[in-house]
């Protein structure tokens, strides 16, 4: 298969120097780590366009945590690590965390055909007699597109109206108009033989999973994952007070994800107090779920992907397991190293076409100068 990687209060003292000037942060610069850290964080935090970031490190079992800019354009509050954020498609990787203990409880089999699971006859869910499978929702390979109902049309709109417009789609949405919609799919390849990202197909590995359980998301993300690492603020999408404003590179507020069908795929809200629980659980290279979770579907020698983790290997043939998101109002990135017992999640309540890449460069740089 062939892949290509497609990225679409309490008082804190604030620190303001010359190279920083407006930027307000709790980062107290004691040093060498957190002047690393101020490094790459304020020359991103200089673009006009940013709002707030919040950054967590886990490294060697101990945990860093850093702040800056606000949690609203129109006052000056720093965000802290507890203030909730989208995690936008890093919550895929939530589903995969749970996907692993359906295959280990043996509730699951990769290779079985999704119509297993779904209610109905689903012939169009197959190209020339090949099925889709489980294996393939897992790596982007299903062929099924990125959104159902199809939204390619409404991405060619002006740019500023497609996040309202897509809300209005989606406001209501139910599983069933999913059902109907699905059965309007075509499928265009040989399942697992092509890259096509799609959230469609981590929605049905949500769906998958509540059969197996015969427990709603929710309850399945509290079981295994929120509650056993005592995550208090990840929460499946919600009109919560806790959410940050998000904000557009123009600074208008973006409309919420809110709609609960797409939590599996990317509607789950998190802190990076949280998500470094998250990632010091994932770094525990003993425990099944983890080992099942980071195991690529299908090996190769370049990059890889996991039950929906990115898997990237250096040249000194160390991992990193990685996930980025973005929605309309909030970007972020979680970035894990297992051999240096080190883990990044980057968190921002601003979103444009680079954000994306520019958090995960942000990680990268962190790791590479602090990996000795």
């Amino acid at each position: 298969m062939k892949i290509k990687f497609l990225l679409p209060f309490y008082f804190v003292p604030l620190v303001l120097n010359a190279q920083t000037k407006n930027i307000p942060t709790d980062n107290p610069l004691a040093n060498d780590f957190d002047q690393l850290v101020h490094k790459e964080v304020s020359a991103y935090m200089k673009d006009p366009a940013r709002v707030g970031l919040s950054i967590g490190i886990i490294r060697n079992g101990k945990s860093y945590f850093y702040n800056y800019g606000t949690t609203k354009k129109e006052k000056e509050e720093l965000p802290t690590s507890k203030d909730v954020y989208e995690i936008a498609s890093i919550s895929k990787t939530f589903t995969g965390t749970l996907l692993a203990h359906a295959l280990v409880d043996k509730k699951v089999n990769l290779d079985d055909d999704i119509r297993k699971y779904l209610d109905g006859d689903y012939p169009n869910l197959e190209f020339k007699k090949h099925a889709i499978k489980v294996a393939h929702l897992t790596n982007h390979s299903s062929g099924l597109p990125q959104f159902v109902p199809d939204q390619s049309a409404n991405f060619k709109k002006p740019m500023d109206s497609i996040p309202f417009i897509l809300t209005e789609v989606y406001k209501n949405y139910s599983r069933k108009k999913f059902a109907e919609d699905l059965h309007a799919i075509k499928i265009d390849a040989i399942p697992g033989t092509t890259y096509k990202y799609s959230n469609a197909g981590v929605q049905i590995i949500g769906d998958i999973l509540e059969k197996v359980y015969h427990k709603s998301f929710q309850n399945l993300l509290e079981e295994y994952i929120t509650e056993p690492l005592n995550m208090k603020q990840t929460i499946v999408g919600t009109n919560s007070a806790q959410l940050l404003t998000g904000y557009n590179e123009k600074g208008k507020v973006m409309p919420r994800n809110t709609t609960s069908i797409m939590a599996p795929a990317g509607g789950i809200y998190s802190s990076t107090g949280d998500m470094v629980k998250y990632i010091q659980y994932h770094l525990n290279k003993n425990d099944k779920y983890v080992v099942t979770s980071h195991t690529p579907i299908v090996k190769s020698d370049g990059d890889e992907i996991g039950l929906l983790w990115r898997i990237h290997k250096y040249k000194d043939k160390n991992l990193s397991f990685w996930h980025t998101g973005g929605t309309f109002g909030f970007s972020s990135v979680c970035q894990i190293y297992p051999e240096k017992n080190m883990g990044i999640v980057i968190l921002t309540n601003e979103s444009d076409m680079s954000s994306q890449g520019k958090l995960q460069d942000i990680a990268e740089n962190i790791y590479n100068s602090s990996k000795n």
